[in-house]
Protein backbone atom coordinates (compact mmCIF):
# COMPACT_ATOMS: atom_id res chain seq x y z
CA UNK A 1 0.00 0.00 0.00
CA UNK A 2 1.35 3.47 -0.32
CA UNK A 3 2.42 5.17 2.25
CA UNK A 4 0.87 8.52 3.47
CA UNK A 5 4.55 10.61 2.64
CA UNK A 6 4.22 8.96 -1.31
CA UNK A 7 0.32 9.81 -0.93
CA UNK A 8 1.19 13.26 0.06
CA UNK A 9 4.31 14.02 -2.48
CA UNK A 10 1.79 13.09 -5.65
CA UNK A 11 -1.04 15.46 -4.35
CA UNK A 12 1.45 18.58 -3.63
CA UNK A 13 3.74 17.39 -7.04
CA UNK A 14 0.49 17.43 -9.10
CA UNK A 15 -0.41 20.85 -7.96
CA UNK A 16 3.30 22.79 -7.68
CA UNK A 17 2.75 25.93 -6.36
CA UNK A 18 -0.45 25.90 -5.11
CA UNK A 19 -1.62 25.85 -1.59
CA UNK A 20 -3.71 22.71 -0.42
CA UNK A 21 -4.78 22.68 3.14
CA UNK A 22 -4.31 20.19 5.66
CA UNK A 23 -7.47 19.49 5.92
CA UNK A 24 -8.10 18.58 2.24
CA UNK A 25 -5.36 16.53 2.02
CA UNK A 26 -6.19 14.45 4.94
CA UNK A 27 -9.85 14.13 4.01
CA UNK A 28 -8.68 13.30 0.64
CA UNK A 29 -6.57 9.81 1.80
CA UNK A 30 -8.74 9.31 5.04
CA UNK A 31 -5.94 10.09 7.76
CA UNK A 32 -5.54 12.05 10.24
CA UNK A 33 -4.26 15.90 9.78
CA UNK A 34 -1.07 14.93 12.37
CA UNK A 35 -0.59 12.07 9.66
CA UNK A 36 -0.65 14.74 6.81
CA UNK A 37 1.55 16.94 8.72
CA UNK A 38 4.36 14.05 9.89
CA UNK A 39 4.32 13.47 5.80
CA UNK A 40 5.35 16.87 5.35
CA UNK A 41 8.14 17.06 7.89
CA UNK A 42 9.51 13.88 6.32
CA UNK A 43 9.36 15.16 3.04
CA UNK A 44 10.91 18.57 4.06
CA UNK A 45 13.97 16.65 6.01
CA UNK A 46 14.44 14.99 2.66
CA UNK A 47 15.30 17.98 1.14
CA UNK A 48 11.91 19.42 -0.54
CA UNK A 49 10.81 22.80 -0.31
CA UNK A 50 7.51 22.92 0.95
CA UNK A 51 5.84 25.95 2.58
CA UNK A 52 3.52 25.85 5.37
CA UNK A 53 1.33 28.47 5.89
CA UNK A 54 -1.49 29.22 8.60
CA UNK A 55 -5.04 29.12 7.01
CA UNK A 56 -3.89 27.89 3.90
CA UNK A 57 -1.98 24.77 4.09
CA UNK A 58 1.24 23.16 2.18
CA UNK A 59 2.56 24.03 -1.51
CA UNK A 60 5.72 22.91 -3.28
CA UNK A 61 8.18 25.16 -4.06
CA UNK A 62 10.83 23.25 -6.01
CA UNK A 63 10.65 19.50 -5.80
CA UNK A 64 13.96 17.75 -5.19
CA UNK A 65 15.21 15.36 -8.40
CA UNK A 66 14.60 12.42 -6.32
CA UNK A 67 13.17 8.69 -6.83
CA UNK A 68 10.04 7.60 -6.07
CA UNK A 69 8.10 4.54 -6.17
CA UNK A 70 4.33 5.97 -5.76
CA UNK A 71 5.47 8.77 -8.65
CA UNK A 72 7.03 6.23 -11.06
CA UNK A 73 3.67 3.99 -10.60
CA UNK A 74 1.94 7.20 -11.47
CA UNK A 75 3.65 7.94 -14.80
CA UNK A 76 3.49 4.40 -15.79
CA UNK A 77 -0.28 4.31 -15.02
CA UNK A 78 -0.73 7.32 -17.24
CA UNK A 79 1.73 5.15 -19.98
CA UNK A 80 -0.69 2.21 -20.16
CA UNK A 81 1.08 0.09 -17.73
CA UNK A 82 -0.72 -1.71 -14.60
CA UNK A 83 0.15 -3.30 -11.82
CA UNK A 84 4.15 -2.65 -12.28
CA UNK A 85 6.36 -2.88 -8.94
CA UNK A 86 8.23 -0.53 -8.48
CA UNK A 87 11.32 -0.80 -5.55
CA UNK A 88 13.76 2.39 -5.27
CA UNK A 89 16.92 2.47 -3.02
CA UNK A 90 18.93 5.29 -2.14
CA UNK A 91 21.86 3.14 -2.22
CA UNK A 92 22.13 -0.52 -3.01
CA UNK A 93 24.93 -2.66 -4.76
CA UNK A 94 23.46 -3.01 -7.73
CA UNK A 95 19.96 -3.14 -9.36
CA UNK A 96 20.71 -6.40 -11.52
CA UNK A 97 22.34 -7.78 -8.54
CA UNK A 98 19.05 -7.06 -6.72
CA UNK A 99 16.77 -7.98 -9.32
CA UNK A 100 17.93 -11.22 -9.48
CA UNK A 101 17.83 -11.64 -5.83
CA UNK A 102 14.04 -10.72 -5.65
CA UNK A 103 13.36 -12.51 -9.11
CA UNK A 104 11.54 -15.54 -7.32
CA UNK A 105 9.27 -13.03 -5.74
CA UNK A 106 7.69 -11.38 -9.05
CA UNK A 107 5.48 -12.97 -11.60
CA UNK A 108 4.66 -9.48 -13.17
CA UNK A 109 7.12 -7.34 -14.04
CA UNK A 110 8.90 -5.36 -11.43
CA UNK A 111 11.57 -2.36 -11.37
CA UNK A 112 14.57 -1.99 -9.52
CA UNK A 113 16.22 1.95 -9.15
CA UNK A 114 18.96 3.19 -7.37
CA UNK A 115 20.15 6.86 -6.58
CA UNK A 116 23.63 5.16 -6.02
CA UNK A 117 25.40 1.74 -6.73
CA UNK A 118 28.15 0.80 -4.79
CA UNK A 119 29.00 -2.26 -7.07
CA UNK A 120 27.55 -1.33 -10.49
CA UNK A 121 28.36 -3.94 -12.95
CA UNK A 122 28.67 -3.61 -16.66
CA UNK A 123 29.27 -6.31 -19.50
CA UNK A 124 32.33 -8.78 -19.20
CA UNK A 125 33.12 -7.87 -15.79
CA UNK A 126 33.64 -4.00 -16.05
CA UNK A 127 32.04 -1.54 -12.98
CA UNK A 128 29.71 1.15 -13.95
CA UNK A 129 30.85 4.41 -11.99
CA UNK A 130 27.08 5.08 -10.52
CA UNK A 131 27.92 8.29 -7.40
CA UNK A 132 25.04 8.93 -5.48
CA UNK A 133 22.35 11.80 -6.78
CA UNK A 134 23.55 12.05 -10.24
CA UNK A 135 22.54 9.55 -12.56
CA UNK A 136 19.49 7.28 -12.73
CA UNK A 137 20.68 3.50 -12.51
CA UNK A 138 17.39 1.12 -12.99
CA UNK A 139 16.65 -2.86 -13.96
CA UNK A 140 13.19 -3.94 -15.49
CA UNK A 141 12.68 -7.61 -14.24
CA UNK A 142 10.24 -9.72 -16.66
CA UNK A 143 8.88 -13.06 -16.34
CA UNK A 144 8.87 -14.81 -19.30
CA UNK A 145 9.94 -17.72 -21.20
CA UNK A 146 11.50 -17.94 -24.42
CA UNK A 147 15.27 -19.04 -25.57
CA UNK A 148 18.23 -17.55 -24.34
CA UNK A 149 19.31 -16.41 -28.05
CA UNK A 150 15.89 -14.36 -28.41
CA UNK A 151 16.59 -12.81 -24.87
CA UNK A 152 19.90 -11.57 -25.79
CA UNK A 153 17.52 -9.20 -27.87
CA UNK A 154 16.56 -7.12 -25.04
CA UNK A 155 19.94 -5.13 -24.84
CA UNK A 156 18.91 -3.47 -28.36
CA UNK A 157 15.71 -3.35 -27.13
CA UNK A 158 16.94 -1.25 -23.72
CA UNK A 159 19.01 0.99 -25.75
CA UNK A 160 16.09 2.27 -28.05
CA UNK A 161 13.74 1.88 -24.96
CA UNK A 162 16.49 4.61 -23.76
CA UNK A 163 16.66 6.92 -26.75
CA UNK A 164 12.80 7.23 -27.28
CA UNK A 165 12.49 7.93 -23.30
CA UNK A 166 15.47 10.44 -23.09
CA UNK A 167 14.28 12.08 -25.79
CA UNK A 168 10.24 12.31 -24.84
CA UNK A 169 11.75 13.64 -21.31
CA UNK A 170 13.34 16.51 -22.92
CA UNK A 171 16.59 15.34 -23.13
CA UNK A 172 19.14 15.20 -25.82
CA UNK A 173 19.24 12.74 -29.51
CA UNK A 174 22.07 9.59 -28.45
CA UNK A 175 23.70 7.43 -30.28
CA UNK A 176 24.45 3.82 -29.68
CA UNK A 177 28.15 1.96 -29.73
CA UNK A 178 27.49 -1.25 -30.80
CA UNK A 179 26.33 -3.14 -28.59
CA UNK A 180 25.34 -1.76 -25.41
CA UNK A 181 26.10 2.03 -24.90
CA UNK A 182 24.97 5.37 -25.71
CA UNK A 183 26.84 8.11 -26.35
CA UNK A 184 26.10 12.08 -26.39
CA UNK A 185 28.60 14.22 -28.07
CA UNK A 186 31.45 12.05 -28.34
CA UNK A 187 30.79 10.57 -24.27
CA UNK A 188 29.32 7.63 -23.13
CA UNK A 189 26.40 8.42 -21.08
CA UNK A 190 24.65 4.93 -20.84
CA UNK A 191 25.33 1.32 -20.16
CA UNK A 192 23.32 -1.43 -20.58
CA UNK A 193 23.35 -4.90 -19.09
CA UNK A 194 21.31 -7.67 -20.07
CA UNK A 195 20.94 -11.13 -18.08
CA UNK A 196 18.97 -14.26 -17.66
CA UNK A 197 18.04 -17.19 -14.85
CA UNK A 198 17.13 -19.85 -17.24
CA UNK A 199 14.64 -22.82 -16.59
CA UNK A 200 16.96 -25.52 -16.12
CA UNK A 201 14.36 -28.05 -17.83
CA UNK A 202 13.63 -26.24 -20.63
CA UNK A 203 16.58 -24.35 -21.43
CA UNK A 204 15.06 -21.26 -22.10
CA UNK A 205 15.34 -18.09 -20.12
CA UNK A 206 12.74 -17.98 -17.38
CA UNK A 207 13.13 -14.60 -15.82
CA UNK A 208 15.00 -11.03 -18.11
CA UNK A 209 17.27 -8.88 -16.10
CA UNK A 210 18.00 -6.03 -17.93
CA UNK A 211 19.37 -3.13 -16.45
CA UNK A 212 20.90 0.37 -17.62
CA UNK A 213 22.65 3.06 -16.09
CA UNK A 214 22.63 7.11 -17.67
CA UNK A 215 24.51 9.70 -16.61
CA UNK A 216 22.76 12.31 -15.89
CA UNK A 217 24.20 15.71 -14.17
CA UNK A 218 27.81 13.34 -12.75
CA UNK A 219 30.46 15.93 -13.69
CA UNK A 220 33.74 14.49 -12.20
CA UNK A 221 34.56 11.29 -13.56
CA UNK A 222 37.24 8.13 -12.14
CA UNK A 223 40.62 8.27 -14.06
CA UNK A 224 40.19 5.59 -16.08
CA UNK A 225 37.52 6.84 -17.67
CA UNK A 226 37.89 10.85 -17.34
CA UNK A 227 38.01 11.70 -20.91
CA UNK A 228 35.32 9.41 -22.43
CA UNK A 229 32.50 9.62 -20.05
CA UNK A 230 29.76 12.31 -19.96
CA UNK A 231 26.59 13.41 -18.94
CA UNK A 232 22.61 13.73 -20.75
CA UNK A 233 21.39 16.74 -18.47
CA UNK A 234 19.30 16.90 -15.17
CA UNK A 235 16.21 14.94 -16.00
CA UNK A 236 13.67 14.12 -14.11
CA UNK A 237 14.67 10.30 -13.36
CA UNK A 238 10.55 9.68 -12.07
CA UNK A 239 9.78 10.38 -15.87
CA UNK A 240 12.95 9.00 -17.21
CA UNK A 241 12.26 5.78 -15.13
CA UNK A 242 8.93 5.23 -16.21
CA UNK A 243 9.15 5.81 -19.54
CA UNK A 244 12.44 3.89 -20.67
CA UNK A 245 9.86 1.18 -17.95
CA UNK A 246 7.34 1.64 -20.70
CA UNK A 247 9.10 1.57 -23.61
CA UNK A 248 11.08 -1.37 -22.96
CA UNK A 249 8.00 -3.58 -21.56
CA UNK A 250 6.88 -3.13 -25.09
CA UNK A 251 8.80 -3.84 -26.76
CA UNK A 252 9.38 -7.40 -24.53
CA UNK A 253 5.44 -8.08 -25.05
CA UNK A 254 6.68 -8.47 -28.70
CA UNK A 255 9.48 -10.88 -28.30
CA UNK A 256 11.05 -12.83 -30.64
CA UNK A 257 10.47 -10.15 -32.87
CA UNK A 258 13.20 -7.42 -32.95
CA UNK A 259 11.48 -5.34 -35.82
CA UNK A 260 10.25 -3.29 -33.81
CA UNK A 261 13.21 -1.73 -32.52
CA UNK A 262 16.10 -2.41 -34.89
CA UNK A 263 15.53 -0.37 -37.57
CA UNK A 264 15.41 2.10 -35.47
CA UNK A 265 18.77 0.69 -33.45
CA UNK A 266 20.76 0.53 -36.38
CA UNK A 267 19.63 4.24 -37.82
CA UNK A 268 21.33 5.47 -34.39
CA UNK A 269 24.40 3.44 -34.41
CA UNK A 270 27.56 5.20 -34.24
CA UNK A 271 29.61 2.77 -35.32
CA UNK A 272 28.62 2.16 -39.11
CA UNK A 273 30.82 2.60 -41.84
CA UNK A 274 33.90 3.25 -39.00
CA UNK A 275 36.89 0.99 -38.57
CA UNK A 276 36.50 -1.26 -35.16
CA UNK A 277 38.62 -3.95 -33.84
CA UNK A 278 37.92 -6.64 -31.54
CA UNK A 279 38.95 -10.07 -30.58
CA UNK A 280 37.12 -13.12 -31.64
CA UNK A 281 38.45 -16.38 -30.49
CA UNK A 282 41.65 -15.04 -28.35
CA UNK A 283 42.41 -13.69 -32.10
CA UNK A 284 42.37 -9.16 -32.46
CA UNK A 285 41.17 -8.41 -35.60
CA UNK A 286 40.65 -4.61 -37.54
CA UNK A 287 37.56 -4.41 -39.60
CA UNK A 288 35.10 -1.77 -41.03
CA UNK A 289 31.89 -1.84 -39.76
CA UNK A 290 29.41 -2.41 -42.49
CA UNK A 291 25.87 -3.08 -40.90
CA UNK A 292 23.85 -4.42 -38.65
CA UNK A 293 21.02 -7.52 -39.40
CA UNK A 294 18.18 -7.81 -38.27
CA UNK A 295 18.58 -9.44 -35.28
CA UNK A 296 21.27 -6.86 -33.93
CA UNK A 297 24.69 -8.64 -35.38
CA UNK A 298 27.57 -6.19 -36.26
CA UNK A 299 28.60 -7.16 -39.84
CA UNK A 300 32.14 -6.38 -40.39
CA UNK A 301 34.18 -6.48 -43.51
CA UNK A 302 38.12 -7.69 -43.12
CA UNK A 303 40.69 -6.40 -44.64
CA UNK A 304 41.23 -9.74 -46.78
CA UNK A 305 37.31 -8.63 -47.99
CA UNK A 306 35.88 -11.46 -46.48
CA UNK A 307 32.69 -10.66 -43.54
CA UNK A 308 31.82 -11.92 -40.22
CA UNK A 309 28.75 -11.30 -38.22
CA UNK A 310 29.54 -10.31 -34.62
CA UNK A 311 26.70 -11.53 -32.00
CA UNK A 312 28.31 -10.32 -29.06
CA UNK A 313 31.53 -9.23 -27.37
CA UNK A 314 32.95 -5.40 -27.44
CA UNK A 315 34.57 -3.51 -30.10
CA UNK A 316 36.76 -0.03 -30.33
CA UNK A 317 36.37 2.40 -32.73
CA UNK A 318 39.74 3.39 -34.56
CA UNK A 319 41.25 5.35 -37.29
CA UNK A 320 40.36 4.03 -40.73
CA UNK A 321 44.46 4.66 -41.34
CA UNK A 322 44.14 2.20 -39.05
CA UNK A 323 42.72 -0.53 -41.01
Amino acid sequence: MTSVKDRVWLALSGRPGEYQSGEELARNMQVSRAAVWKAVRELIREGNAIQAVSRQGYRLVKPVNQLRSAEIQALLKAQGEEDIAVCCYPTIDSTNTEARRQAQTFSTPAVFAAEEQTAGRGRQGHSFYSPQGSGLYMTVLTPLSLPLKDAALMTQAMAVAALRAVKEAGGPELSVKWVNDLFYQGKKTAGILTEAISDLETGNAAVLICGIGLNLTTRTFPGDIAQTAGSLGGLDKNLLCALITARFLSFARQLPDPSPWITEYRAHSMVLGKGVTFTQNGVPCRAVAENIDDRGGLIVRLKDGSRRTLSSGEISIVPDSLI
